[in-house]
């Protein structure tokens, strides 16, 4: 990862990011991308890369979109595509980090324990996420975790949509 990355990563690693679980979606964005979900899912079954993403019916969320698979031990995932919003929350491309290098070990926590629950549920999740600086909100958004299939079908992956509310 490159230096203005990192330190960027050290910079989110000093604000307080706030997480609440709600029971559906509220930005149009995230609302529009489980409507896609779910209808691949009825019709198909599964959602898998290769397949259903990148698609027509939601290219222009793809720059909201992260796809990250665990590791082979289960103790962390790692990011294997970043859109935009992505870059801009991170500053930098985060492709190719662990979460474990994103986020301290609350949040890191967090995330994980989330990720695999919407693997093993097979259900989206949405959260409110809010990132402060002392008092000063600098990004607030919708998150959302949709569990996916690799290629194969079959591989886990988890779908994380991030919104903001902001712009």
């Amino acid at each position: 990862m490159a230096a203005n990355a990192l330190a960027a990563l050290h910079t989110v690693h000093e604000s307080v990011d706030t997480y609440s679980r709600v029971p559906g979606a509220r930005h149009p964005g995230a609302a529009k991308l489980i409507a896609y979900w779910r209808d691949v899912i009825q019709r198909d079954g599964v959602f898998a890369i290769g397949r259903h993403i990148p698609a027509r019916p939601i290219a222009a969320l793809l720059q909201n979109i992260v796809i990250s698979e665990p590791s082979q031990d289960g103790a962390d995932m790692r990011i294997r595509l970043a859109g935009n919003f992505a870059r801009r929350r991170f500053g930098g491309d985060i492709s190719g980090a662990h979460l474990s290098d994103l986020f301290p070990a609350g949040d890191f926590c967090h995330h994980l324990e989330a990720s695999f629950e919407a693997i093993a549920t097979g259900s989206p999740m949405v959260f409110d996420s809010c990132l402060k600086r002392g008092q000063v909100v600098e990004l607030h958004s919708e998150v959302v975790l949709l569990p996916i299939a690799d290629r194969d079908g079959i591989s886990p992956l988890v779908l994380v949509g991030m919104f903001s509310f902001d712009n």
